[in-house]
């Protein structure tokens, strides 16, 4: 029962902090936003030039 708890602990705190650390960034025209988990370097959208993309063609 106190293994339980205590997986029931990390996995609650797991949680929250993963939950507390997400976000949007905008370009400089706010045209085009990634999200990101954690960080904003690590952005699956940013790194796969999203918004570099969208921006080329408006130019």
């Amino acid at each position: 029962m106190k293994l339980a708890t205590v997986k029931l602990a990390i996995v609650a705190a797991a949680v929250s902090i993963l939950a507390g650390c997400t976000g949007t960034t905008y370009n400089k025209d706010k045209s085009c936003s990634t999200d990101y988990l954690l960080v904003p370097a690590i952005s699956v959208s940013a790194a796969l030039g999203a918004c570099d993309s969208q921006n080329a063609t408006n130019k």
